[in-house]
């Protein structure tokens, strides 16, 4: 499942960083993107070995140019740190991508994705997604939801 993932999210965004030059919409979408996966990773206080590996096969998939993956390594590093306002990044992110964009679902798919990835998602994680789910137009029944079918999910 999570392969398949990677493939969507490597077809939707990663042709746009695999050439050489990044645009101000593309550095937007990489700094916002890992910035919240940097954040949501470390949420928890521990950054586990499944939420490492994730994020190192989403930069993998998207096959991210050198410039790109070093645009991202940063902004990765800065949510880690927490020196991102998440209100802020989700701000820019829909300045480029419209509530409603299919960007924005695989954005928010991404997150759920990463915060389910070690096996459950603790409650400093879940604090960080209902606050991504409001910021991006979702409501919170959408979350209960997707994390409920993440729960019945079967470990593979």
């Amino acid at each position: 499942m999570a392969s398949g993932l990677l493939k969507d999210i490597r077809l939707a965004l990663g042709e746009l960083f695999s050439g050489g030059k990044i645009d101000g919409d593309q550095q937007v979408t990489l700094q916002v993107v890992f910035g919240l996966l940097g954040y949501l990773a470390r949420a928890d206080s521990i950054v586990t070995d499944d939420e490492a590996a994730f994020l190192n096969n989403l930069m993998d998939e998207m096959n991210l140019s050198l410039s790109a993956r070093k645009i991202a390594l940063e902004a990765m590093n800065r949510g880690k740190a927490r020196q991102i306002d998440i209100g802020v990044e989700l701000e820019r992110f829909l300045s480029v991508h419209p509530a409603g964009s299919p960007e924005v679902g695989r954005l928010y798919e991404t997150l759920l994705n990463l915060a389910g990835s070690d096996g459950r998602v603790r409650p400093r994680e879940r604090e960080f997604l209902e606050q991504v789910t409001a910021g991006l137009g979702f409501t919170p029944d959408i979350l209960d939801s997707r994390l409920l079918a993440m729960e019945r999910r079967p470990v593979a």
